[in-house]
C-alpha cells in the first residue's frame, strides 16, 4: 500500500463490494500503523456493525469521539447503533449531541423524532419531524413519520390517510429493495393501519416477513390477502414454500395444488382426471453405448425411435436423491408452466432414494410427471444420463431438485428456438444465485456480460473455454446435440456441466435469452451438501478442474486450442489459489489445501504461476500452510515425494525462502 489514503480508498471499495474480510484486513493493517486514525476507526466500526459485532462497533465509535468529540457523523452513527439495539435513551442523547454540532441536518432531526416516537414522546417527536421538513421540505421519511403520529392522534382526514398510506408504502418498497427488511416491515404495517384493505401492502409485508423467517405473521397476512382476493395465485405458491420450509408437507401440497389449478388450466384438467398410480415405477433397462469426441469416450444418447408419432418440444429432467426440502417448489415452478403433454414431458429421476420420493412427486404431479426410480444408485452423472436416454423432447432441460425457474422460462425460450437454425445446439437464460432460504445473493455473471442483448453469442467458445459463467437451471440443450456428442462425462463428478458446455460450443452455436428466468441455489455454508463439502475440503474440486481442461484440450479446434487452453490454465490457477484454497484451510483441512495447490500447479506450472503462489503464501490466509510446507515439503527436500507434486524450477527456490521466512 503506497499511502494511507490509497489504503483507505481500497478498503472502502472492498466494503462497498461486500468483500468484508478483505476490507477488515486493510483497516486493521492501517490501524496497526496509525491507531488513532478516525477514518480507519469509522470504516472498521461500520463493518463490524454490519457483521453483527455491535459491542466492538460501539467501542470503535467511542474511540473516535475521544479524538474528535465534535464529529456529528460519529454521534449520528452511534445514535443509529443504540436505536437498532432498543437503547432509546442512549440513542436520543447521541442524536442530541449530533444536532448540537450539525443543527442543519434534516436526517438528524428525523432520526431523533423517531427515537422520541418510540418512547411515546409524540409531541416532541412531531416537533422534530416539522423541523426536519423546514430544513428539507422533500424529506419523505419525516413527512411519513409526522403523518403516522397525526393518524395515531386521529387528526387525519380520509384523503390524508390515503396520502400517508401511499407514502409509507413507497418507503417500505425502498427499504425492501435496499434489503433493510425490518424498516420495510414497519412502513408496510403503517400503510395497512392507514388503509386496512390495501392488498398490495399486505402482499409486500407478507413477502418481507417470509424473507425474515417470521412465518406465523407472514401466513396471517397471506390469509388476509385470500380473504380480499381468493384467486390471488401467487399467495398459494408462497404459502406452499413456507409450509414446506416448516416441514408441514400436507399443507404445502394443498397450497401448491390450489395455486397450480388456478394458474394453469392444462394442469387442472389432467390432475383432477388422473388416478393415483398404485406402484412405484422402476427405471427400465437403458442402452449403454459410447461416442468418441477428441480423445475421450462419452455415453451415447440414441435418437428417439422413428415410431414416435409426435415428440414434445420440451423434456424437463429433474434428478433427485433423498432431498425433499425444495423438491415441491422445483416441481411447482415447472408445472405452473406446463403447456400440455403434446408440448412438454416432465421426468423425475429418483436415484434409488430410500424411502422413494414417489408419493411426494405424485402429490402435485399426478398424471403429468413421469416418475422413475433407479433400482440402484447410478451416481449423479449416471442419473443425468439416464434422464437424457429416456427423454423424447426436442430440447432437454435438466433442472436440479433444489433449483427452480420463473414464469416465462419455457415460453420465451420456445419463441426463440422453435424453428431456429440447426447450428444452435444449446441455449441459456439469465439467472440469479440464491441462498438456502431463497434470498438472492448475486446476479449470474452472464447477465453482467451480455445484459439485455439476446441472440447467438459470438465467439462463445473463447469465453466458455476459459471459465463457466452458466448454472444448470439456466441451460437447455437440443437433444440432437446429445445424439451427436453424447451425454455427461462419467469421469467428472464435478464440473461435468462445464465440460459439456465446452464440447457443445466447439461444434455448435449457443443462444442467449435475456432476462432473469432461473434461480440457482448456492451451498453458501459448504455444510448442507456433503458432496460439495467433500469436493472442496479434500481438494478433489481441483482434480476435476484439471481433468476438465485436459479433456476439452483434445477436441478444441486446432487453430485456437492453444490460446483457449493457455488462458484457461492461467485463469483457473488463480481461481484456485485466490478463492478456493482458503476453504479447506478454514476447516482445518491442511492436506486438502495442499492437494489443491498441487493440482493448481499441474494446471499451470509456469514460473509466473509459481511466483504468484509464493506471493500468496505471504498472506494471512496462507498462514496455516507455511509451517507445513516448510517442514514437510520444501526444507526437508520432500517436495518431489509428494503424490503427483510437480517439480519446482530450482531458480525459484530463493523466492520461497523469502516467502516463508519468519
Amino acid at each position: 500500500m503506497a499511502t494511507i489514503i490509497e489504503a483507505l480508498q481500497l478498503a472502502r471499495q472492498h466494503y462497498q463490494a461486500n468483500h468484508l474480510a478483505e476490507a477488515e484486513r486493510i483497516y486493521r493493517k492501517i490501524l496497526a500503523k496509525q491507531p488513532d486514525l478516525p477514518e480507519a476507526l469509522y470504516g472498521l466500526a461500520m463493518l463490524r456493525q454490519q457483521v453483527g459485532q455491535l459491542k466492538e462497533a460501539e467501542e470503535l465509535l467511542n474511540a473516535i469521539l475521544l479524538i474528535q468529540p465534535d464529529s456529528a457523523k460519529t454521534w449520528f452513527s452511534l445514535g443509529n447503533l443504540h436505536q437498532t439495539q432498543g437503547q432509546l435513551s442512549k440513542a436520543e442523547a447521541a442524536y442530541q449531541q449530533a444536532i448540537a454540532h450539525k443543527p442543519d441536518s434534516a436526517s438528524l432531526y428525523n432520526n431523533l423524532g423517531y427515537t422520541l416516537q418510540l418512547q411515546d414522546k409524540l409531541d416532541e417527536a412531531a416537533n422534530c419531524y416539522q423541523k426536519a421538513l423546514e430544513l428539507q421540505p422533500n424529506c419523505v421519511e419525516a413527512d411519513a413519520n409526522l403523518g403516522n403520529i397525526l393518524h395515531f392522534q386521529n387528526r387525519l382526514s380520509i384523503e390524508q390517510q390515503a396520502y400517508y398510506a401511499q407514502l409509507n408504502y413507497k418507503l417500505g418498497i425502498a427499504r425492501q429493495e435496499a434489503r433493510n427488511c425490518q424498516d420495510a416491515i414497519v412502513y408496510y404495517r403503517q400503510a395497512i393501519a392507514l388503509q386496512p384493505d390495501w392488498l398490495n401492502a399486505y402482499y409486500n409485508l407478507a413477502l418481507t416477513l417470509q424473507a425474515e423467517g417470521e412465518f406465523t405473521e407472514a401466513i396471517a397476512n397471506y390469509e388476509k390477502i385470500l380473504e380480499l382476493n381468493p384467486r390471488h395465485t401467487e399467495v398459494y405458491f408462497h404459502l406452499g414454500k413456507i409450509y414446506n420450509d416448516q416441514n408441514k408437507l400436507p399443507q404445502a401440497i394443498s397450497a401448491y395444488q390450489q395455486g397450480l389449478k388456478l394458474t394453469n388450466p392444462h394442469y387442472s384438467k389432467v390432475f383432477q382426471a388422473s388416478e393415483t398410480v398404485p406402484e412405484v415405477p422402476v427405471t427400465p433397462p437403458l442402452f449403454q453405448g459410447e461416442v468418441i469426441v477428441g480423445n475421450y469416450k462419452f455415453p451415447q444418447i440414441l435418437p428417439v425411435s422413428a415410431d414416435e408419432k409426435q415428440r414434445p418440444f420440451w423434456t424437463v429432467v429433474i434428478p433427485a436423491y433423498k432431498r425433499t426440502k425444495h423438491l415441491l417448489e422445483c416441481l411447482a415452478s415447472v408445472l405452473r408452466q406446463w403447456p400440455g403433454e403434446e408440448e412438454m414431458e416432465i421426468l423425475v429421476m429418483d436415484n434409488a432414494s430410500t424411502p422413494p420420493l414417489f408419493d411426494l412427486v405424485n402429490a402435485i404431479g399426478k398424471g403429468i410427471v413421469h416418475y422413475y426410480r433407479n433400482s440402484e444408485n447410478l451416481g449423479v452423472i449416471g442419473n443425468h444420463n439416464a434422464g437424457l436416454t429416456l427423454s423424447r423432447g426436442q430440447w432437454i432441460h435438466i433442472l436440479h431438485d433444489d433449483d427452480y425457474i420463473l414464469p416465462g422460462f419455457y415460453s420465451q425460450l420456445k419463441q426463440s428456438l422453435d424453428g431456429c437454425s440447426d447450428s444452435i445446439g444449446a441455449a441459456f437464460t439469465g439467472f440469479e444465485n440464491i441462498d438456502e432460504v431463497g434470498i438472492v445473493i448475486s446476479q449470474g455473471d452472464i447477465v453482467r456480460w451480455y445484459g439485455e442483448k439476446g441472440g447467438i453469442i459470438p465467439n462463445w467458445l473463447l469465453e466458455i473455454g476459459v471459465t463457466n459463467p452458466l448454472r444448470p437451471p439456466a441451460i437447455v440443450i437440443r437433444r440432437a446435440t446429445h445424439e451427436r456428442l453424447g451425454g455427461y462425462c462419467p469421469e467428472l463428478s464435478d464440473l461435468d456441466g462445464w465440460e459439456l458446455c465446452k464440447r457443445i460450443a466447439t461444434f455448435y452455436d449457443c443462444w442467449y435469452e435475456p432476462g432473469i428466468l432461473a434461480y440457482y441455489r448456492l451451498d453458501t455454508s459448504l455444510h448442507t451438501n456433503k458432496m460439495s463439502n467433500d469436493l472442496f475440503l479434500t481438494g478433489n474440486h481441483a482434480v476435476f478442474l484439471r481433468r476438465a481442461i485436459e479433456i476439452s484440450e483434445s477436441y478444441f479446434p486446432p487453430n485456437i486450442c492453444a490460446e483457449i487452453t493457455a488462458k484457461a490454465r492461467r485463469y483457473n490457477f488463480k481461481y484456485l489459489i485466490e478463492r478456493r484454497v482458503v476453504l479447506p484451510l478454514k476447516a482445518g483441512k491442511v492436506n486438502g489445501a495442499l492437494r489443491m495447490i498441487q493440482e493448481a500447479l499441474k494446471i499451470d506450472p509456469s514460473p509466473q504461476a509459481v511466483e504468484h503462489l509464493f506471493a500468496w503464501l505471504t498472506t494471512n490466509d496462507a498462514a496455516p500452510l507455511r509451517d507445513e510446507i516448510a517442514s514437510t515439503v520444501l526444507l526437508s527436500n520432500n517436495w518431489d515425494n509428494m503424490p503427483n507434486m510437480p517439480a519446482i524450477i530450482p531458480s525459484e527456490s530463493k523466492h520461497l525462502q523469502t516467502a516463508i521466512a519468519p
